[in-house]
């Protein structure tokens, strides 16, 4: 697997230009960005805090550092490493931002900050407080739609960096399935994964998240819990990745039986390739959100099990989830039901989906679900895993 994928100057250019274009359109003369918003428009600096980005053609992004980074070291070290942001500050607040504000004659103007009513990152009260008392003359808005449309949908360089953590986390499934054992700690097997990981060139901060015991169930409480639990055998382990390259996740599930599985689980997960199977034979641009989880509980009915509110069934990018921009929302006949924090929207070639259905016991708690992520296509999708969608089984 190639390891060295990297993000282009061009990739970076075509961001510019699409946040810059809406923001134009709305009179908007610069954005504040923090969080992931700062790094989509940074591509990821050390101790990064805020960014601000003019939308005048011609101008630069300035990048707000920590000022720990910078007390022994100067900014053009950093500055040489990386060719997206040259323009470096040191700060903990908002003053190095007014100043360039101010620099740039944008005092009287109208300033957009990304806040957090879309999930991607917002300022604190005492940032915005700052920038309200030092500029009182100029007009400060909303502008977090514009960054969660353009996130949206994905360019072909960011499509290889989400295939890339892919397969990394394909490369930790196959190191569990070799090596966890009955007997085994919950911590054991995280670290078998995350060090797999890293062999294959994932970031240091991939996590990677291991649920266990005789009745399977996923979720992050009980994967916490069972880091000093010993696998027994007839167990059924969960293994959920946020596998991370070049921060750009990876993001699915697989289930792994210690020892022969029961009836029970061979027969829910038979179902489980069922629904991912229905569900994607409706992935094609145009298509709503709606109609992927309307097949995906008819094709529950037809296993015989119950569907769940939890179905996983959802975009991400560079966070997991990340949910569309409000420009592909759509209205839903059932008031959003089951549709989780992403409401209903259109599907656009570009979306990254992880499609691993989840399907629950009639009589018990028993949950599975497993799958891969994809990116949906003009013609329908491609797959970003190069993993089957199987029942792995650890004998020893």
């Amino acid at each position: 697997m190639e390891t060295d994928i990297r993000l282009t100057s061009a990739e970076r250019d075509r961001r510019y230009a699409a946040i810059r274009q809406r923001l134009r359109s709305r009179a908007v003369d610069c954005v504040i960005a923090v969080g992931s918003n700062l790094f989509y428009l940074t591509n990821g600096l050390p101790g990064e805090r805020f960014g601000l980005l003019p939308t005048a053609e011609g101008t630069v992004l300035t990048a707000i550092i920590h000022r720990r980074h910078f007390v022994d070291l100067s900014p053009q070290v950093l500055a040489d490493a990386q060719d997206w942001v040259k323009d470096l500050r040191s700060g903990i607040d908002a003053t190095p931002l007014i100043a360039r504000i101010r620099e740039l004659g944008l005092e009287n103007g109208t300033i957009g900050v990304t806040g957090a009513r879309v999930g991607h990152g917002g300022l604190s009260h005492g940032f915005y407080e700052q920038l309200a008392a030092e500029l009182p003359a100029a007009d400060i808005v909303d502008v977090s739609d514009v960054l969660a449309d353009v996130r949206t949908l994905k360019s072909a360089e960011e499509v290889r960096m989400i295939e890339a953590a892919n397969r990394i986390f394909d490369v930790a499934v196959e190191r569990v399935h070799e090596v966890a054992r009955p007997g085994m700690t919950g911590a054991e097997v995280v670290q078998e994964g995350v060090k797999a990981m890293w062999a294959a060139g994932g970031d240091t901060d991939s996590t990677f998240f291991f649920t266990f015991g005789p009745v399977p169930l996923q979720n992050p409480i009980l994967a916490h819990l069972g880091l000093r639990r010993r696998i027994q055998r007839g167990d059924m382990g969960t293994l959920t990745a946020h596998s991370e390259y070049g921060h750009y996740a990876g993001h699915s599930d697989q289930e792994i039986s210690f020892g022969k599985p029961k009836a029970l689980h061979r027969e829910m997960f038979a179902g489980v390739q069922h629904i991912r199977d229905a569900v994607l034979e409706k992935v094609r641009d145009g298509v709503t959100q709606r109609e992927l989880i309307d097949a995906y509980e008819i094709a529950c009915n037809d296993t015989g099990f119950n569907a769940s509110p939890h179905s996983q069934i959802h975009q991400y990018g560079i966070d997991v989830p990340e949910f569309p921009g409000p420009a592909f929302k759509v209205a839903d006949s059932r008031g959003g039901k089951n549709l989780g924090g992403g409401g209903n929207f259109v599907l656009r070639s570009g979306m990254i989906y992880s499609i691993s259905p989840t399907l629950v016991a009639k009589d018990g708690d028993d949950t599975l679900l497993g799958g891969t992520s994809i990116v949906v296509t003009d013609e329908g999708y491609r797959e970003l895993s190069a993993r089957k969608v199987e029942l792995l089984v650890s004998d020893g």
